[in-house]
């Protein structure tokens, strides 16, 4: 499975790196930019890939799970966490998709959005889909999904820094030099402590 799992880490580096590419050229193909059809597929290749990654069942299978992951407090605490995390990252996703109004790498008709769910987080979008992978992992106890976790969130942060140098930084400029000094990339920093936190808190129960 590791081997699948590092192919779909390539596609996704691929699917980066055409993002950047567009990005750059926004102007020069714009007919491809901002055609909803072409985004809707890339968006769900980007999903399908993501989602794969932190949900195909682990190398070992998933009857090998290390021990303290059969533990009844982990078992349960991840469930709830996981399905708290999906529901919040799925929720938060379609918020913003909803207010947002446009698809991929389309430019939203309403320009700039800083209210609603922009007001705590520069990307839900994707913030939605991060926490909808990590919630994912910790409901099937993946403990490769886990392990893969880290490199999902370096694509995607890679994928919005590559955005907001490369599109909505330069298109609405010194607004959004304002609005980067008010709000977080991914939310506050105290909401992701306490993911992490209770994360490690329900894994630590396994041994006590």
């Amino acid at each position: 499975m590791w081997m699948i799992r590092a192919m779909l880490l390539v596609l996704l580096g691929t699917f980066v790196g055409v993002d950047f590419f567009l990005l750059r050229r926004r102007e020069k193909y714009s007919n491809i930019v901002e055609n909803r059809a072409i985004n809707i597929t890339i968006v769900a290749a980007h999903l399908i890939v993501t989602y794969a990654l932190v949900a195909l069942p682990p190398a070992a299978g998933r009857n090998a799970r290390p021990g303290w992951l059969q533990s009844r407090a982990v078992c349960i605490g991840f469930a709830a966490a996981g399905a708290a995390l999906v529901c919040a990252g799925i929720g938060l996703s379609l918020l913003a998709l909803r207010q947002r109004r446009a698809v991929g790498l389309q430019g939203a008709p309403d320009g700039l959005i800083t209210s609603h769910a922009y007001r705590y987080f520069r990307h839900p979008i994707y913030t939605g889909i991060l926490w909808t992978s990590l919630g994912l992992a910790l409901l099937t106890r993946n403990l490769d999904g886990l392990m893969v976790f880290p490199l999902l969130f370096v694509a995607y942060l890679t994928l919005m820094l590559l955005e907001e140098r490369r599109d909505v930084g330069v298109t609405f400029a010194g607004q959004y030099q304002v609005y980067r000094q008010t709000t977080r990339m991914l939310g506050p920093v105290w909401l992701w402590t306490a993911i992490l936190v209770a994360i490690i808190l329900i894994a630590v129960s396994a041994w006590i």
